[in-house]
């Protein structure tokens, strides 16, 4: 069990004091081994920052552990929740097992010095002529030079699999994902997975102003915007 506090800088903080985690204004994470579930418990009272750094390490997390995602707020604090903080702030505070010493690394024999090598005369070598200067031929023929325009591949299944994890905008649905310039519609409003997601729009301009769009970076870069409707 490890208890982690969000900090609006996006550390991830250690805490073994359970009254002190479960204050409003943090954004605790819980990972539970015997439960195989990492735990997201989000303060009334907390910050945006700590909530988008909770995300992208969560995401992170569920990568490496594969374990189950469990949003709450802190109206709905559980017991199978406050089992897992109680779990975690024993544990890390009876951990008292010592580091093992480290070895002292002995050197090892010093290699002899090779022997250096007779020097052998050598001629000094002839003055290059200076060169005299040519002037270029006169040509017909046009050169082109191409332009190499770089281009940025996102893997689209990877970014919703790590939009999945994020917490909900409050009771809004979310209808759509921007990924580089095309629109997709959300995978929990698709009946058939395999059903092209794709949304074919004609040219022109869209007001959205019934739509609250969240962003998802990644280092540094907009990779993503989602389109929440207030429900």
């Amino acid at each position: 069990m490890t208890l982690y506090i969000i900090q609006s800088t996006g550390e991830m903080t250690e805490c073994e004091n359970k009254e002190v985690a479960l204050a409003s204004t943090n954004v605790l994470v819980v990972i539970s081994h015997s439960q195989k579930k990492i735990y997201i418990w989000i303060g009334g009272q907390s910050s945006p920052h700590s909530k988008f750094a909770c995300a992208r390490e969560t995401a992170r997390l569920r990568m490496e552990l594969g374990y189950k995602i469990v949003n709450l707020e802190e109206a709905e604090t559980n017991n199978e929740f406050l089992q897992a903080v109680d779990e975690a702030c024993n544990i890390q505070s009876d951990s008292t097992v010592k580091p093992k010493p480290v070895k002292p690394i002995s050197k090892a024999d010093p290699k002899p010095k090779p022997k250096p090598k007779p020097k052998t005369e050598t001629k000094p070598k002839p003055k290059p002529k200076p060169k005299t200067e040519t002037k270029p031929k006169a040509t017909t023929e046009r050169r082109y030079t191409s332009k190499a325009v770089e281009t940025s591949i996102v893997d689209v299944e990877h970014i919703v699999t790590q939009l999945k994890v994020l917490p909900p905008i409050g009771s809004s649905i979310r209808d759509y994902i921007l990924i580089n310039d095309t629109l997709y519609i959300a995978p929990e409003n698709l009946e058939n997975p395999d059903t092209e997601s794709k949304v074919k729009l004609p040219d022109g301009s869209f007001v959205a102003d019934d739509y609250t769009p969240r962003l998802f970076l990644e280092n540094g870069k907009i990779i993503a915007v989602e389109l929440w409707r207030a429900n």
